[in-house]
């Protein structure tokens, strides 16, 4: 105890004030940054100041970046997941059980969750149901271009989640890094061979290799020129005033051009080389003309010289262009499976680039970008359409999960890169470049859905291929007039380019529903189904009637292109426009009518053979009031064998279609002999082979596939096509099995 007399005298510490002196002098709460929260609020932060041995900070400092480092820590980790290409794998598949696809984290067990019934893409219903709110797409864009689609349920998506919370944790000033871990090392994709050997590159060249290969700047600007000026064939995917612009800028450093704008280059520059070549068929060859091979070439090396599998920008619409410039060189070799094969890459770019989401429902897209997107997306979902149904195989796009909605009917002039706000459509009655897809859009959608009902492993309900059947009528009724149906013969104040887009939604539409219908034209000769459960006769009369009628106007079709394309016709100087209609579809129609013929002429002598003599042709009320809808079609496949005949010289499409159709034809009038002679003398001369054209014999060896389309003719169930004729013309017609 101090006994001193003296009280301790207490000394105060020297302690320095930690608040500013403005906050001290107002007693308020400082966050003791310089400037501080208060002095800020206050717009006094050019007096807050602290004393002169006060050193300000920050609070919370190190755990701030202790929590930062280890969300960095966090982030690496799962980028190298992705860089070292980890994928989950199944697992071992148990006696008597599933596999289930799982990662492999000891201690962690989920159970596969199975959806009760579909889901639903009403955001409405959808939060109505569960009460969350829909979870908007996400977008990943890199410095170097590269784009990508996240979905909000991958682990990328929770991945940017962490990065928003580091984001959040970041002083001011300090920028996170946007690269995603495949941006990492993009050059990786120039040392892969199964890179190159997708696209078909033996080898790749040096940009400066490829640039030395490019045509002079005039042969470029002529092809350029004529590809944006052209209506025919032009899918609208490159917008001219952007397009030139970059060009002008590429002749003034070629070397410095991104690797797939110039991939995006040669694509168009050879297209425009086969629009020409299709163009000039006939006339004197052009010697000044280059050939699409090279440039062809030369855009697969860029691509591959440029990562295209990266996603980054150009990259899809120099593919898109590719595949079609190689569809322009091979349309008369008749292989397109390699075609087929290149959708499936360009399907899986797109959707890894998010083109199947609508771009208003995913921030941080320009409405310029977002407009030609949908533009890009609609002709990848056209194209992926009809290439799958003619290969017979399923579509490769999954609908339910795509909500990209068809683009504007705007004219290019309309929008540019720097438009803020999107204009409204133009009218449907307005011609633009896009009006032609738009207006297609909507039968395409159908035509899908029925492909889909007839491929479907269940039976389908007629119930629903009559719903389908209204839905398709509703799409083409609502074309615009300018779209719709006109013989050639009264379009003559009409461009040719329209003339072949009428003619080809036509087919489209007509093609729809020749498949929805087809397998009632036999179905009651080969329906097992009980009677509770088949379709009434009266109801499949109507679906065996409705499908001929719409292959009978396919073939009135064919013959009425036919003559505009010969001499003197209104299409001759443009008939290689007719090139891009394919044969499959005038194909399918001549079969189903010989199938149709044959069923009927083989249902009982009596009733049948009095069908075809002119009384109740089968398709009537059943009380002898038909319309001779046998001598009707037998006439047409008459007339399209003489289409057939006459430029089998010019095709071997042609040639085996004439082939094909003089077998059937004979075969008919083998089981009704006398349906020739009352068919009239003019479809007899029809089915007379022109001057000048040798056609086999019945059983001639030049006919391997005459006992198959016996078969076809004999009411066989199930011919094989691809066995017989080993070609794609009927590998895409399965509906016929």
């Amino acid at each position: 105890m101090d006994s001193s007399p003296y009280p301790r005298r207490i000394e105060k510490r020297n302690r320095p004030p930690l608040s500013c002196e403005p906050c001290r002098t107002r007693k308020s709460k400082c966050n003791r940054a310089l400037p501080c929260d208060s002095c800020t609020k206050r717009n006094r932060a050019s007096s807050c100041h602290y004393a002169a041995n006060v050193k300000p900070s920050e609070p919370g400092v190190v755990k701030k970046t202790n929590l930062a480092e280890r969300l960095r820590n966090l982030e690496t980790l799962v980028s190298s997941f992705v860089a070292q290409d980890l994928v989950v794998q199944p697992r071992k598949q148990p006696e008597g059980g599933s596999a289930v696809n799982a990662p492999a984290v000891p201690g962690i067990l989920r159970e596969p969750q199975i959806p009760d019934k579909p889901a639903r893409h009403d955001s409405r219903e959808s939060k109505q149901e569960t009460g969350l709110e829909p979870e908007t797409p996400r977008i990943r864009q890199t410095h170097d271009g590269q784009v990508n689609y996240v979905d909000s349920s991958h682990w990328l998506s929770i991945l940017e989640d962490i990065r928003e919370v580091r984001e959040h944790l970041s002083p001011p000033g300090e920028l996170v890094a946007q690269d995603t871990p495949s941006s990492a090392a993009p050059s990786r994709w120039e040392l892969e061979p199964e890179a190159r050997s997708m696209l078909g590159l033996p080898q790749s060249l040096s940009l400066d290799e490829i640039l030395q290969s490019l045509p002079p700047q005039p042969e470029c600007d002529r092809l350029l020129s004529h590809y944006f000026n052209s209506r025919f064939q032009v899918l609208g995917i490159v917008h001219p005033h952007k397009f030139q612009t970059e060009y002008t800028k590429f002749w003034e450093a070629p070397s410095k051009a991104p690797v797939l704008w110039i991939a995006l280059l040669f694509a168009l520059l050879s297209t425009a080389t086969n629009l020409l070549r299709l163009a000039r068929a006939g006339k004197p060859d052009d010697s000044t003309l280059l050939h699409a091979r090279p440039l062809q070439q030369r855009t697969v090396e860029c691509l591959v010289l440029g990562g295209y599998a990266t996603a980054n920008a150009y990259a899809l619409e120099a593919l898109i262009l590719h595949t079609q410039s190689r569809f322009l060189s091979d349309m008369h070799d008749g292989s397109h499976v390699h075609l087929w094969f290149a959708m499936g890459t360009i399907i899986r770019l797109a959707i890894r680039m998010g083109y199947h989401r609508d771009p208003s429902k995913m921030p941080g897209i320009t409405p310029f970008d977002g407009e030609m997107r949908r533009r890009v997306w609609l002709n990848i979902f056209q194209l992926d359409a009809l290439l799958s149904f003619q290969m017979g195989f399923p579509s490769m796009i999954p609908t339910e999960c795509c909500d990209a909605q068809p683009p504007r009917n705007l004219e290019y002039s309309d929008f540019s890169v720097d438009t803020d706000v999107l204009p409204p459509s133009r009218p449907l009655t307005h011609d633009t470049p896009v009006l032609y897809i738009i207006a297609k859009a909507d039968i395409m959608a159908v035509f899908k859905k029925i492909v889909a009902h007839t491929q479907s492993l269940a039976s389908p309900t007629y119930d629903r291929t009559i719903a389908l059947d209204l839905e398709a009528r509703a799409a083409y009724a609502q074309l615009p007039a300018i779209l719709q149906r006109r013989d050639v013969g009264r379009s003559f104040m009409d461009p040719a380019s329209r003339i072949l887009e009428r003619c080809t939604l036509e087919l489209l539409h007509l093609k729809s529903l020749v498949v929805l219908h087809r397998r009632y034209v036999s179905y009651e000769s080969t329906a097992t189904t009980t009677t509770t459960t088949r379709p009434s006769v009266a109801a499949t009369t109507a679906s065996r009637r409705a499908c001929a009628e719409a292959a009978l106007d396919i073939l009135a079709r064919q013959a009425d292109l036919h003559r505009a394309a010969r001499p003197g016709g209104r299409l001759h100087e443009d008939r290689w426009m007719l090139t891009s209609l394919t044969v499959h579809d005038f194909l399918l129609a001549a079969m189903v009518l010989c199938l149709d013929l044959s069923v009927r002429l083989s249902e009982g002598e009596g009733g049948g053979a009095a069908a075809a003599a002119g009384g109740d042709d089968g398709h009537g009320d059943g009380h002898g009031h038909g319309d001779g809808l046998a001598r009707r079609e037998f006439a047409a496949l008459q007339t399209s064998l003489q289409v057939w005949t006459e430029t089998s010289a010019l095709s071997p499409e042609a040639l085996v279609a004439a082939l094909a159709l003089e077998l059937m034809i004979r075969k008919v009038s083998e089981k009704n002999g006398g349906l020739q002679d009352r068919g009239g003398a003019a479809a007899a001369a029809a089915a007379a082979p022109a001057a000048g054209v040798d056609m086999p014999a019945l059983g001639s060896a030049e006919l391997p596939y005459a006992d198959l389309v016996s078969e076809v003719i004999d009411g066989a169930e199930t011919p094989d096509w691809v066995g017989h004729f080993g070609c794609w013309r009927c590998v895409g017609m399965p509906w016929l099995c």
